[in-house]
């Protein structure tokens, strides 16, 4: 069972990554709408729509240093590999349709398989990078296991729109899945963050009477659990 700090601390992960995740889709969807409602050509649509997952990343960035408490990487690294990994999610998302690949080609399901692979570890290993620290390597693959479950959200709008749709329900449908996936991640990642990012305070009442020292953790102890 978590203690009350640590709850407290999940509760601000939850809420403040939450947020600024939805935000972030919200901006990033909207670039994607007006970039296909302005029928520009493949290249400039590719490089304005990655240009909003640039803002969607730095905005993730910005929420969870903002819900850290302890143990914050440097701000600017953070932020760059934040952002930097939704560039590179977000082009390998849009290199399908923007190099017209053959879906029919069972090369392209293969290509299509490995490029997902990359999508999902895009964030959560440049993210690791930046931590360099003990708990970097699960703090990466827990992630790409939280996005691997939350970006299924953005695919629930396809069945209810097509070229018809009114551009009001495409955005309120993208911004409803955005909402959804945005919530899974601070929810799945909430448990990672409170032993890499919450105070060593919160995790004290987790220590048996025999790790404590002076009414503290013991050195050893304390690094176990953050492991």
């Amino acid at each position: 069972m978590w203690s009350r700090a640590e709850r407290r601390f999940a509760a601000r992960w939850f809420w403040r990554v939450g947020v600024g995740e939805t935000v972030g889709f919200a901006v990033a969807t909207g670039v994607a709408i007006a970039v296909i409602l302005a029928s520009l050509p493949p290249v400039p649509s590719l490089l304005l729509t990655v240009g909003g997952g640039v803002v969607e990343g730095t905005i993730l960035g910005l929420a969870q240093y903002a819900a850290m408490t302890a143990n914050r990487p440097p701000r600017m690294p953070w932020l760059a590999a934040t952002a930097g990994g939704a560039a590179v999610a977000w082009t390998l998302g849009m290199l399908p349709s923007t190099l017209g690949l053959d879906f029919g080609a069972p090369l392209t399901w293969v290509l299509v398989g490995v490029g997902g692979i990359l999508l999902l570890g895009s964030i959560p290993v440049a993210q690791a990078l930046v931590l360099r620290r003990r708990g970097s390597v699960r703090w990466a693959a827990g992630n790409a296991g939280a996005w691997a479950v939350a970006i299924g959200w953005t695919f629930a709008p396809s069945p209810f729109i097509d070229e018809s749709s009114p551009v009001g329900l495409v955005a309120a449908l993208y911004v409803a899945a955005g909402l959804l996936m945005a919530g899974t991640i601070a929810l799945l990642t909430a448990p990672l963050a409170v032993r890499l990012f919450a105070e060593p305070s919160a995790l004290a009442r987790r220590a048996t009477p025999f790790g404590r020292v002076d009414g503290g953790l013991s050195p050893s102890l304390h690094a176990e659990l953050r492991e």
